[in-house]
């Protein structure tokens, strides 16, 4: 015969034991678990709005246009590439694109379609697209949330580099996760050497600079005798210029978009690519 105390002795222990479980399991999903949405709302706070509206349509993860008609450029980031009239985009890229793409519009669509706008010093682009943070009705700032979730880059263009600080903390701690585009071998950090004629868009590069060039149009860096980067003389006010003239034989690390440079006469010894440097983000020295 069943003894009834022993029973309920045993299902007594086995709820304690249940119970350690799901304390355990708490604990070790607290420590593991990627922050929700919402908790980004903290994240990059605007320090103003300059205005509210809703959302028509989104183009990609970093553009959208509103019901009035008018394109947003979210400010500080760049997401991969969707589509391009005049170059061909890698199927890991377009798809890392229409994620960032689908994670906007899951997130407007949340949200109502209805966002804040806080515009950078330049107003517009030069392709007249308004320039703006976007917030959502909960405060939480979109770049920064797509940025730490591996959707985009942190990526600064003067003089609207009002939360670029901010940023760049997201990227770091989304690169050091490997979460989404952080994946990608061609956001990985590259050698001058491993380029090739397919190479362009965005990359980041470590180099050593083997000279330096002035002239009336800016400053420009060799490294490696590959890869010529540019910093043209508008934007050598956002520099550094004692670190800029003590350069070569340094070495750097760079980031931004690299275009294979057309040489018209093959006997020349010149670099094969070119980046433009507009904000000193994109540019560090290791030693």
């Amino acid at each position: 015969m069943i003894n009834s105390a022993n029973v309920l002795v045993a299902r007594s222990n086995s709820l304690l034991f249940k119970a350690y479980l799901l304390k355990k399991a708490l604990i070790f999903s607290a420590f593991f678990y990627v922050l929700p949405f919402s908790a980004f709302a903290g994240v990059c706070p605007p320090q103003h709005i300059d205005e509210s509206a809703r959302v028509n349509y989104v183009y990609d993860g970093d553009t959208l246009q509103l019901e009035d008609g008018r394109k947003i450029r979210l400010l500080g980031i760049d997401t991969p590439e969707i589509f391009n009239k005049q170059k061909n985009i890698s199927k890991q890229t377009k798809l890392s694109g229409e994620k960032a793409k689908a994670a906007l519009q899951k997130q407007l669509s949340l949200a109502d379609q209805r966002i804040s706008l806080a515009y950078g010093s330049q107003r517009f682009d030069r392709y007249n697209r308004t320039l703006a943070h976007v917030f959502l009705p909960n405060g939480t700032n979109i770049q920064a949330w797509l940025i730490g979730q591996g959707h985009a880059v942190a990526f600064t263009t003067p003089p609207n580099d009002r939360m670029s600080d901010c940023y760049r903390q997201q990227e770091e701690a989304a690169r050091k996760l490997e979460l989404g585009i952080w994946k990608m071998s061609r956001y990985q950090l590259k050698q001058t050497s491993q380029l090739d004629k397919t190479s362009q868009g965005f990359y980041r590069l470590q180099a050593k600079v083997t000279r330096t060039q002035k002239s009336h149009f800016g400053v420009t860096l060799y490294l490696d005798d590959n890869v010529e980067v540019k910093i043209y003389k508008n934007d050598l006010i956002n520099f550094n210029a004692y670190m800029l003239n003590n350069l070569v034989f340094k070495n750097i690390q760079i980031r931004g978009w690299l275009h294979v440079k057309k040489i018209h006469n093959q006997t020349q010894k010149n670099p094969r690519f070119i980046m433009t440097l507009r904000h000193p983000d994109a540019i560090k020295v290791i030693h």
